[in-house]
This record gives C-alpha cells, sequence and structure tokens, in this order.
C-alpha cells in the first residue's frame, strides 16, 4: 500500500469518526447502520493493512486546559469535588481533595483529608490555602523528603506595628516572626526564630561547670586586670571528680548560671562575657573586703565554642565559681 492509499483510507476514517459524532450528538436523525458498520469494517481493514491505529481525539491536547463546570460557575454555584453534605468547616467550596476514601462512600473517612481551596466567600477566589481536617484530631501533616520552608512573599523587611493578621507568619533576613494580635491599631508580633534569638529554655540539674580554686584542680585566683576564658560545655563533680561531656549542648545559645566569688582580696569586681569579650562596660559581681563570699544569678551569653571570658577590675584579686542550671537552644 503506497502512500496515498495510506491517506486516503486516515481521511475516510476521519470523516466516518465525524459522523459518527455528529449521529451521537444528533440522535434523532435516522442512519443506515448496517452501510455504517460495512464502511467502518473495509476502513478498519485497509488501515491495519497499512499498519494504521488511530484513537478517538483527546479531551484536551498537550499544555491544554482542564475545565470542571462551565464559564459562567460563580461561587454560589460550584463543581464539588468534595461531598456535598457534611462538611463543618468552612471556606471549603470548590475545593479540591485529598482522601484515603476514592469513592467518598464514607464522609468521614473524607473528613480525614487535606484540601487545597480557594475562599468561597470570594468571587475571584484571592484568598487560598490548605486546610485540614481529622476525625482523629490531627489537622494536617506534611512530612518528605524535602522539609517545609516559609517565604516571604510580602514586601521585605521586619514586620511593623501597623498591619499584620492573627496567625501570620512573615519571614525576614532569617528571621521567623508571627503575628499574635490584630484586634487593635497597634498589631503585636512575636519573633519566634532566627540567628540572634535564642531558643526554648531547658532546664537541668543544676551542675558546676567551673571552680578556680586550685584545691578542685582549677587555675587559681584571678588579679585585677587579667581574664581567663573558660568553656561551660562539661560539668566537673568536685567530690569525686567526675566529668560529664556535653552538659550543655553544642549550639547553645546562653546559660542560666550562678557566679560566686570566694576567698576575695582586697576589692573589685567581675564581668562575666561570651567568650572572647573583654569588655568591663557592666560587672557580674562586685565585693570591697577580703575573704568576702558573694554570689550572683544572671544569665550568660555563649560564644560558638560555648565558652566565657571573665576578666577581673578593681585592686584585689579572687576564686570563681560557675554553677549552671539550665541553657537556650
Amino acid at each position: 500500500m503506497d502512500r496515498s492509499e495510506i491517506d486516503e483510507l486516515k481521511a475516510d476514517l476521519q470523516r466516518m469518526q465525524s459522523r459518527i459524532d455528529e449521529l451521537e450528538t444528533h440522535g434523532e436523525q435516522p442512519v443506515n447502520r448496517r452501510n455504517m458498520l460495512r464502511g467502518l469494517g473495509a476502513a478498519a481493514v485497509g488501515a491495519a493493512a497499512g499498519g494504521l491505529a488511530f484513537a478517538h481525539p483527546a479531551a484536551a491536547t498537550d499544555g491544554g486546559n482542564i475545565i470542571i463546570g462551565n464559564a459562567t460557575q460563580t461561587s454560589t454555584s460550584p463543581t464539588a469535588l468534595v461531598p456535598t453534605t457534611g462538611w463543618g468547616s468552612s471556606p471549603l467550596t470548590g475545593a479540591f481533595t485529598v482522601t484515603n476514601d476514592a469513592s467518598f462512600t464514607s464522609v468521614n473517612a473524607a473528613l480525614s483529608c487535606i484540601t487545597a481551596y480557594a475562599d468561597s466567600n470570594q468571587d475571584s477566589g484571592h484568598t487560598i490555602g490548605l486546610f485540614g481536617a481529622s476525625k482523629a484530631g490531627i489537622g494536617a501533616k506534611l512530612d518528605g523528603p524535602v522539609p517545609l520552608k516559609l517565604t516571604d512573599n510580602t514586601n521585605s523587611g521586619a514586620p511593623t506595628q501597623t498591619s499584620g493578621t492573627n496567625g501570620q507568619f512573615k519571614v525576614d533576613d532569617g528571621d521567623l516572626w508571627y503575628c499574635a494580635d490584630d484586634n487593635s491599631a497597634t498589631k503585636r508580633w512575636r519573633k519566634l526564630s532566627g540567628p540572634g534569638v535564642a531558643g526554648s529554655y531547658h532546664a537541668l540539674t543544676p551542675g558546676r561547670v567551673y571552680d578556680s580554686r586550685p584545691a578542685a584542680a582549677g587555675a587559681g585566683p584571678l588579679a585585677a586586670g587579667n581574664n581567663r576564658t573558660i568553656s561551660v560545655a562539661n560539668s566537673i563533680n568536685s567530690a569525686g571528680g567526675t566529668v560529664t561531656t556535653n552538659f550543655v549542648p553544642a549550639f547553645a545559645a546562653a546559660v542560666v548560671a550562678n557566679v560566686t566569688v570566694v576567698n576575695t582580696v582586697n576589692g573589685g569586681n567581675i564581668a562575666v562575657n561570651p567568650g572572647g569579650n573583654l569588655s568591663t562596660a557592666t560587672s557580674t559581681v562586685n565585693w570591697n573586703t577580703s575573704g568576702a563570699v558573694l554570689a550572683n544569678g544572671i544569665t550568660l551569653t555563649l560564644n560558638a565554642s560555648r565558652q566565657l571570658t571573665v576578666v577581673c577590675s578593681g585592686s584585689g584579686s579572687t576564686n570563681f565559681i560557675v554553677d549552671v542550671f539550665g541553657y537556650y537552644l
């Protein structure tokens, strides 16, 4: 069979398909079924001989739109892809639902799902989102090899007190903000996390992380005009010398501690700073006499290596002890 014969058979099949579609649409018109079948049979034999195969045209070509409903559809009469009854929350009109109940025979099963929706109260559907519902009490579970990431699609910069919606998140330069109150003219935002934000507090059974006294294997007293950098990573049992490693874990941003000066000489003070910081602008503990024992509970910022630097000022010297009660991670 040459190319022209193949093209002719192809044209015959297309004409017959068009005629069938027309007759199916206008069923009231008479049709000679025997003659049509005979023609279709002949065309099919010719097509088979020519190695041809044809399928009914697809409803939409690749890249085309899939239309559900009609062009005049409104928010009050949408095409429902969810059960028409049984939903107790809104907005869910016109929602697309993912559920383990493929037949939607159980409303409760259909209610255990994650739904992508456009706000049914808006004609344009300008509010969109994901809605989680579950009879088991889990609203929505997002899981997979790629972590959930929040990005900021609004204007850049940290949030202001003039705008915000309850429950809104905002990300700015690594800082995560949450709008906790929008009921007044002044909005209340809270910074949840970020490079410069200490995380949640972890209480510890108190542990000693440093003791300068020689009897406790320390380096001895610290004199005015000198400094000493110490680590708070491990705790030390002064009675038995036992060391607990990672008592304060890596990446801790700060510790809650009690700083004690003992065996003081003359008067002076110590400033306890993040490791490497030699500032004397503030003091942690002050003494004005020899032989004093004084303590101060304080939150101390750490450097990235879990270290503190103690700077002594004044005219005397002192031994010092650092006990940790908890940390911020």
